[in-house]
């Protein structure tokens, strides 16, 4: 989950600074990465795949209400106050996993938890979390609603029988892939085995590679691609660029050295897919780099 973290005073940027080093996420600060706090909700929004906002919860409703279309699609929002005491859930708790976040959060700050949602209120399961955390698309979204409320009254729920039926869609994986010169298929192979199992889902899921096209003559990326059967992509340097902008993309010094680009990986792997959900940010394995998207 690639997060960003948005604060609006010198106390908020430290709490910002305390959640980015115990859980992660790219910092915005007022005064810093940004002036005006409407402009960076509207460029960021569908950008990350969860918004922690250090401040008022009434700022974040107003800033964030021009923006919201689905719970299908819709980013995590979260919100700390100013002395880091509550971690509150706003948007999207159970597909955009803003609850999970939310507790994830909470501990890191050892502050408390807020959430709102009926089933998590009662102890109960809903169907739409168990969908996000394993990566399947719940349709028809009016169906979620009914179901939820049939585990809320203590129903017994058939997802496919009955009269309201919930089709649960299974996504692909895409993997975006940076190496160094000359690594092996198989140290690659491994590489994307440990990135598919820290989100706990078989490699078979994963559809295409892609990386850079400073890599498109890379043996051990095609030789990856040949053996497991998939699709692989390559991009240009401007192609990489565009989407380091408009995702506001960690860069790295060493990359922009070696190919001229800041960040291969994340950004390979946007350039494959529309409004991406990521399933795992840049990790490093020894000399690859991998990047899950969830294929929408």
């Amino acid at each position: 989950m690639r997060t960003a973290i948005i604060s609006l005073t010198a106390n908020g940027a430290r709490i910002a600074t305390k959640i980015s080093e115990k859980v992660g996420g790219q910092m915005f600060a007022k005064g810093k990465e940004f002036t005006n706090l409407a402009e960076i909700v509207a460029e960021i929004f569908g950008k990350f795949d969860g918004l922690i906002f250090v401040c008022a919860a009434g700022i974040v409703v107003r800033m964030i209400a021009p923006h919201i279309v689905s719970k299908l699609s819709d980013p995590a929002v979260l919100v700390v106050d100013e002395r880091g005491q509550n971690v509150i859930s706003l948007l999207s708790g159970h597909i955009g996993r803003a609850n999970e976040l939310t507790v994830e959060i909470a501990k890191a700050l050892e502050a408390n938890p807020v959430i709102t949602t009926a089933t998590d209120v009662l102890g109960k399961f809903s169907i739409d979390g168990i969908a996000s955390r394993l990566g399947l698309v719940p349709e028809p979204k009016e169906a979620i609603k009914a179901i939820n409320s049939a585990i809320l009254r203590g129903e017994d729920v058939f997802v496919t029988a009955g009269d309201v039926r919930l089709n649960l869609i299974p996504q692909n994986l895409i993997a975006g892939i940076g190496c160094r010169r000359g690594t092996s298929s198989l140290k690659i192979f491994e590489a994307l085995q440990r990135a598919c199992a820290m989100i706990h889902q078989p490699i078979e899921r994963v559809k295409l590679l892609a990386s850079v096209d400073a890599k498109s003559e890379e043996h051990g990326l095609i030789a990856l691609a040949e053996v497991m059967g998939l699709e692989l992509k390559f991009f240009s340097v401007a192609e990489l660029k565009k989407k380091i902008d408009e995702y506001k993309l960690a860069e790295s010094k060493f990359v922009m050295r070696s190919i001229g680009v800041s960040n291969v990986c994340e950004a390979a792997a946007l350039c494959c897919v529309d409004n991406a959900r990521f399933a795992l940010p840049k990790t490093s394995f020894q000399g690859v780099t991998v990047a899950l998207l969830w294929e929408r």
